[in-house]
């Protein structure tokens, strides 16, 4: 039977509570600029920018954070992957029931989130670490830009008047629009994108980067010792 590493087992438990942890901290900091904004002082598309940009520095603070907080869990491989996953597995369970497509919007984040953690895990394994992080924060945009789209559809229940029915117009950048709850000149016929969501535009890319940087490490080969490194070397040649 192989060997107990309390230490691994508590950096798999501790894995989904940290992430949790540090997605709670950046969308207080990124809602809180709607306090600082209240004045109304800048212009509106002004605000909308800040707001933008805001999500994207949170959001890489936070990846950056799970990354180096990753070592020192010592949490290792696929289980590690596994870990990070709990806490979207358990966003998706407490979206059913509800309305207005959020529940299949859940799923699709859930699923979507997974494949490219996948992804992204195989290659850290391989020791591309930065395709690897190219690859999985282009894949956590396209993923939630597709569970905003989902959770809009009128056909996954969103049902609108008729003259509030989903705008092509927005197409296909739907989370840049819900981010920063602006047209960009496009005068889109109907509401704002951001007028319908609930934060979900600011959580679903973001705790998907705090989940990448926890992959990324935990699938990272770590260097061997200079000391081991000999002896490897001479096994290897004999």
């Amino acid at each position: 039977m192989a060997d107990v590493n309390p230490r691994k087992i508590a950096g798999l438990v501790l894995t989904p509570v940290v992430s949790t942890a540090l997605l709670v901290m950046g969308v207080i900091a990124y809602v809180s600029l709607w306090g600082l904004s209240g004045d109304r002082t800048m212009d509106h598309a002004d605000v909308d920018y800040v707001y933008l940009l805001a999500a994207v520095i949170v959001s890489g603070l936070a990846a950056l954070a799970a990354y180096r907080i990753a070592g020192p869990l010592r949490a290792r491989g696929w289980p590690a992957v596994l870990a990070v996953l709990v806490p979207a597995v358990v966003f998706a369970i407490q979206q059913w029931g509800k309305s207005s497509g959020k529940w299949q919007a859940g799923l699709v984040w859930l699923a979507g989130l997974a494949i490219v953690l996948a992804v992204a895990a195989v290659l850290a394994r391989r020791g591309l670490l930065r395709t690897a992080w190219l690859v999985g924060v282009l894949g956590a945009i396209a993923v939630a830009d597709v569970a905003v789209l989902v959770q809009l559809m009128p056909s996954t229940g969103f049902h609108a008047e008729p003259g509030e029915a989903l705008d092509r117009a927005y197409a296909p950048l739907w989370l840049l629009f819900a981010l920063v709850d602006y047209d960009f000149g496009l005068d889109p016929a109907t509401w704002f994108i951001g007028d319908a969501l609930d934060v979900r535009e600011v959580g679903y890319p973001m705790y998907s980067v705090i989940a990448l940087g926890f992959v990324v490490r935990a699938m990272r080969r770590d260097p061997v010792p200079a000391e081991q490194a000999a002896p490897l070397a001479q096994a290897e040649a004999q």
